[in-house]
């Protein structure tokens, strides 16, 4: 009854604040993006931007005297190694290519929902289908056609709602990307599975069809910061004798048990354990006989541990590729399944790698990329022997690479670059022992592409961190008709979560809604990816302060040119960026003046466990922490325009977040502006809206004297 009751409360709320919000006079509210000032510069802007066409060779065929390609879908072209030339070729000139090596099958399986697990998976043969029926797992044996094929075997019958089988949790998909739960061995003799107990947690509602003359009401297990955890066991199946054992994970009841696979070979059953506060990470063994286990690789951090390092198996199946983060830059290791360290395959040096671009076993090498550049935001191609010698670099410049293709005699590459200004464009190099030389351009925009367009490149700059060491980056981007010499809006787009990619070295045309009149910036504030891990981390315990810190030491360093009105500053974001638009308003009002922010999180004892914890641990273990960056605290402070937006069905940052802003902001007695979608999930578009908001309150000059700006 109390929660119908309040349900009704916030109902009638929601419409007395909607009146205020949009009860205006019709031409000084648009809700059609059509309908906003200066909207066909931006449509136009998006067209001409589009023009601007990356085009990337494909086909690529490596011979002993040249190189092969297509840059459209019916013509080829030739590389001579010798001269450089590029010249166009018929078809017909044209040598074969290689057959493709015929890479591991694997049992057909559905696609799964956000934050949901698929619900069956079928053997690499084809003969055998796992589901999850009613908490349960059930075998189906498929004919030749996969259809089923005499009664189900049961697998397991005692699941019940909150204790199931052959499923995970919203949590456990959500934040560790757990998208199955059931896993066939290679030789589909065996069904490894999840069993998960939820009976111990407490239940979150959310009302649904929050339109109809009845709601309805959706149950999830959710665990916020410092509750209960779901407690989780893997079972492995025989399909032969049809009988199962328990997997020994050991350790902690509400620790985590993820990332589940069988080795190559099909005689261990690998996954990862790791501890509540996620600073300690075990991959583990287990026989799929005896469901003993052992540790293979440990790995632990002071602040919190990569959940998911990358691991690639060599063609032995027992030999792997590592990351691991213990320098404080991510690198790779050679290791095996017996728990031995063969070699470092990275050095020791201060940047981290990224990616696998290719291991060729045959031949004994190991290409990668790396953020070695002077400017960290470049990536650069390496390589190295697979005992870790003849280290190389083989890009160099101010790029970011990319779509990297290697010759079979690894002698030869080729490489996409670009930059923030410089489109992207594909060359042929050679390699050499000092450094690569550049053969030839194969693909490239035409030189003047974006003066032809009207564009001002993107611009790249730079700022010291508030610990006077720490260079924080970011990108910017100004309409075509740019003039220096008048003030403009400033536009911070941000999301700058843990785990997010800050900004890149990579080319833009433009951000067409720098065309309503803004000038438009993205800040790649402390906590974000691909800089080390004391970068990393450095809003450990305190999410909110350190990376609002740099968003707001941003605006001021840009603040200082005199194209860029100081006075008139705006943000928004989504989810994570949300609460960044929505605490910049709060914890630094005198900087940012007006704020558009989607589903935010607006105290983090509101969010789930798995991610929380791993960044701010549990409540009870960082009062401080959680109190100081939580919207609420600062409610009081709010100067400026905030538009609050939220979906009412959103299982991810629950709509809780919004309402305890919105009580915390009325009992400060401040006015702001809310929208509500009763039937809207975490994502919804908003995209009029903003627009409109920014273009009323920030009052760009492309729309100064076509609409009056809202004085209230």
């Amino acid at each position: 009854m109390n929660r119908f009751c309040l349900l009704l409360s916030l109902c009638a709320f929601t419409f007395l604040v909607l009146a205020f919000v949009f009860e205006k006079p019709a031409n000084a509210q648009s809700l059609e993006l059509k309908d906003l000032p200066g909207w066909e510069r931006v449509e136009q802007a998006s067209t001409d931007g589009a023009e601007i066409k990356v085009v990337r060779p494909s086909d690529l065929r490596w011979m002993p005297d040249a190189l092969y390609f297509k840059r459209s879908r019916d013509n080829f072209f030739k590389v001579d190694f010798g001269t450089g030339d590029v010249s166009k070729v018929t078809a017909a000139d044209v040598p074969k290519a290689p057959e493709a090596k015929q890479k591991n099958q694997q049992g057909r399986r559905p696609s799964a929902q956000r934050a949901r697990q698929r619900e069956w998976v079928q053997s690499s043969d084809a003969k055998w289908k796992a589901s999850y029926r009613d908490y349960n797992i059930v075998l189906e044996s498929l004919d030749e056609k996969q259809k089923p094929v005499g009664q189900p075997i049961p697998v397991t019958t005692e699941g019940s709602e909150k204790h199931r089988f052959g499923t995970a949790c919203w949590v456990y998909g959500e934040e560790l990307d757990q998208n199955d739960a059931m896993w066939f061995s290679p030789d589909n003799q065996k069904l490894a599975f999840y069993e998960i107990d939820e009976g111990h947690m407490k239940t979150y509602f959310l009302t649904t069809r929050n339109t109809r003359l009845y709601t309805e009401l959706h149950k999830e297990q959710y665990p916020t910061a410092g509750e209960d955890n779901p407690h989780v066991a893997l079972h492995i199946f025989d399909l032969n004798s049809r009988s199962q054992v328990r997997v020994n994970v050991d350790g902690p009841i509400d620790q985590y048990i993820y990332n589940v696979r069988f080795s190559p070979d099909g005689k261990q059953l690998l996954f990862h354990r790791t501890n509540r506060w996620q600073n300690e990470l075990e991959l583990m063994a287990a026989d799929v006989a005896t469901g003993d286990t052992r540790v293979v690789v440990e790995e632990k951090q002071d602040t919190w541990q990569e959940n998911s390092p990358f691991m690639r198996f060599l063609e032995d199946g027992q030999t792997f590729i590592w990351e691991t983060e213990r320098t404080g830059w991510k690198q790779f290791q050679l290791r095996n399944l017996q728990g031995d360290k063969i070699c470092d395959l990275t050095p020791e040096v201060p940047y981290p790698v990224q990616d696998v671009v290719l291991l060729d076993e045959e031949n004994g090498w190991l290409y990668y990329t790396a953020y070695s550049d002077e400017n960290p935001l470049n990536m650069h191609l390496h390589r190295t022997r697979l005992d870790g010698t003849g280290q190389q670099k083989l890009t160099s410049g101010d790029f970011t690479f990319s779509g990297f293709d290697i010759a079979p005699t690894h002698d030869k590459f080729t490489a996409q670059y670009e930059n923030i200004s410089t489109p992207p464009a594909t060359g042929l190099w050679e390699m050499d022992e000092a450094n690569s030389k550049k053969l030839a351009v194969l693909a490239a925009p035409p030189a003047d592409a974006l003066k032809n367009a009207g564009f001002v490149p993107g611009e790249l700059f730079k700022f010291k961190s508030s610990d006077s060491q720490t260079d924080i980056y970011g990108t910017l981007y100004k309409p075509r008709d740019f003039d220096p010499n008048k003030k403009y809006p400033l536009l911070v787009d941000v999301y700058g979560g843990p785990h997010s990619v800050g900004v890149t070295n990579r080319f833009r045309a433009m951000q067409p809604y720098c065309e309503l009149g803004f000038v438009i910036a993205k800040i790649g504030n402390r906590g974000t990816i691909n800089r080390g891990k004391a970068f990393e981390s450095a809003n450990y315990l305190k999410l909110g302060l350190v990376d609002m810190d740099d968003q707001a030491d941003g605006v001021k360093f840009l603040s200082k040119r005199d194209y860029i009105d100081g006075d008139r500053v705006g943000i928004s974001g989504h989810s994570y960026g949300g609460y960044m638009s929505a605490l910049a308003l709060l914890r630094y009002p005198n900087i940012f003046h007006v704020g558009v922010a989607g589903a935010p999180v607006t105290h983090w004892k509101n969010y789930d466990t798995i991610y929380t914890e791993r960044y701010m641990r549990r409540p009870a273990e960082n009062e401080d922490g959680y109190e100081r960056g939580s919207c609420m605290a600062y409610a009081d402070q709010l100067q400026g325009k905030l538009f609050i937006l939220h979906g009412l069905v959103d299982d991810n940052v629950h709509p809780s977040n919004t309402w305890q802003l919105v009580q915390a902001l009325q009992d400060a007695g401040k006015r702001f502006d809310l929208m509500v979608y009763p039937n809207s999930a975490h994502g919804f578009r908003y995209g009029s809206l903003k627009w409109d908001y920014f273009v009323r309150h920030l009052k760009p000059e492309a729309a100064i004297g076509q609409v009056k700006a809202d004085e209230n």
